[in-house]
């Protein structure tokens, strides 16, 4: 699914992005103060230990918790991908040395940030592989005669390098209606990139950073964007004049796009996100023919649950075939709208016809086409399921509002600080040029607001620096827990 509509929303303590087709929610990111994504981040790191049982080293790269670099990733370091016979971690790394990482993933449950020598540049168009030469095309663009001619053309920019420059690059979807200039800029600025980072790395101790990623919104401008992008809508002065600058580098074509969000209300609120971000939190999902989904989120798996409902195809294999197939697509938008990760299993209606049971798992591949990170779609199991991988890629939406998991089922019940921070949004846009604002809300919700661990306090701040004035806190024990009220005094 194509994104049409790209909303940014930057309130104190946190920045949003809505991806959206017709209206719809796509995807929603998520950052909050003291929790920026890491992945894309190039570092100069030091070997902190080598575990030759896992065949794997410890890095660290200067955050304050070592990051993991396994044996595929490692090989990179000689240029190389292919192991040798009975190759192992220390025959590429010994404890002390510096190396040259890429995050892969973000920090998760515990475990330290994912980390590989494979260090891949993205622009708006092509994706620069300095230790891998060649040139690969996105499948998704399938006409013949433009992966032979983006082809060629890719393969002259590393030519016209010079310098002795090697690597290659992946040409992205977006690039098949670029002009040929604006891919030989991107190209360009992109190996341009990378020796600026090899000079930094010269100059450079480990641990030690070489280069920083773009914030959440100028990475979806930079991921998403493209030809079949209507609006890129932000909510904040700075924010526009930040995606206005890398739209003018980067891509040019998408500046014209760009408008400030001026309307009484909210952003979110204005074009449904707030409320679809609220759905996607419940674990039941009804589709348009009257069937429904239930998804289960564990910290085993995820378990999809299709169910025919109200809905009459006429017969029963009729209905469970209409049901499925419109389930299959709703099933790819819920994993990617809510950011599921690892091993998920869809138990669809039940149907004997084994052409229908293909129609369905081809509905769902091509469904799962379009997500970012590619799920595979592998197969029905002996008991029928249909099982789905998606690799891991920061936090599942459930996570990053903190839904509470209570071991049993889940809870659709955002943490305190995700209260808090909605709050906070309310109060700057009701709190505009007047003499004095009061919040009362629950006992968590203050706590949050003052908890030095977190986003609250830095949020509060920002929020009174925007307006000009002090907000005097009030415990309310007559609200719940995701209830606040605001009052506002006179105007200036």
């Amino acid at each position: 699914m194509v994104v049409d509509h790209i909303l940014l929303s930057t309130s104190p303590g946190e920045t949003r992005v809505a991806l959206m087709f017709e209206a719809r929610l796509v995807e929603v990111l998520v950052e909050r103060v003291g929790a920026a994504s890491l992945v894309g981040n190039i570092y100069l790191g030091r070997i902190a230990t080598v575990n030759k049982g896992l065949d794997a080293a410890f890095v660290n790269f200067g955050t304050g918790r070592d990051g993991f670099l396994a044996l595929p990733e490692a090989r990179h370091l000689d240029g190389s991908t292919n192991s040798g016979p009975g190759d192992s971690i220390g025959d590429y790394l010994n404890e002390g040395d510096a190396v040259l990482v890429q995050v892969q993933r973000d920090p998760v449950e515990g475990k330290g940030s994912k980390l590989t020598a494979n260090i891949n540049l993205a622009g708006a168009d092509l994706v620069f592989r300095p230790l891998q030469p060649g040139v690969s095309i996105f499948r998704r663009i399938e006409n013949t005669g433009d992966r032979e001619r983006l082809t060629a053309l890719v393969e002259s920019l590393v030519a016209e390098a010079g310098g002795g420059e090697e690597g290659g690059f992946i040409v992205r979807t977006a690039a098949r209606d670029v002009p040929d200039e604006a891919l030989k800029a991107d190209a360009a600025r992109l190996i341009g990139r990378w020796r600026d980072i090899r000079h930094a790395r010269v100059n450079s101790r480990a641990p030690a950073l070489l280069y920083a990623g773009p914030g959440p919104g100028c990475r979806a401008l930079r991921d998403f964007g493209g030809p079949w992008i209507k609006k890129i809508i932000a909510d904040d002065g700075q924010a526009l004049a930040e995606a206005r600058s890398f739209c003018e580098t980067e891509a040019p074509a998408l500046t014209s796009l760009l408008e400030l969000h001026t309307g009484p209300e909210m952003l979110f609120e204005a074009y449904g996100v707030e409320e679809q971000i609220d759905a996607a939190l419940s674990p039941v999902v009804a589709l348009g023919g009257g069937g429904s989904l239930i998804i289960s989120q564990t910290p085993a798996l995820t378990a999809i649950d299709v169910n025919t409902g109200g809905a009459d195809g006429g017969s029963r294999q009729r209905t469970a075939g209409a049901v499925n197939l419109d389930a299959a697509t709703e099933v790819a938008r819920q994993i990617r709208l809510r950011n599921i990760s690892g091993l998920i299993v869809v138990d669809f209606v039940s149907v004997r016809d084994e052409s229908l049971k293909r129609e369905i798992l081809k509905a769902l591949r091509e469904a799962c086409a379009a997500d970012s990170l590619a799920p595979q779609v592998i197969g029905y199991t002996r008991m029928g399921l249909v099982e789905i991988t998606r690799p891991r890629h920061g936090l599942s939406l459930r996570d990053h509002l903190g839904v509470a998991w209570d071991g049993r089922a889940l809870a659709a019940v955002k943490s305190p600080l995700t209260h808090a921070l909605a709050a906070l949004r309310a109060v700057v846009n009701q709190g505009k040029g007047v003499a004095q604002v009061t919040l009362r809300a629950s006992s968590a919700v203050i706590e949050s607001l003052g908890d030095a661990s977190g986003p609250g306090p830095v949020a509060l701040k920002e929020t009174e620096d925007r307006l000009g004035l002090a907000i005097t806190l009030l415990l309310d024990l007559d609200l719940a827990a995701g209830e606040y009220d605001i009052d506002i005094g006179k105007g200036r």
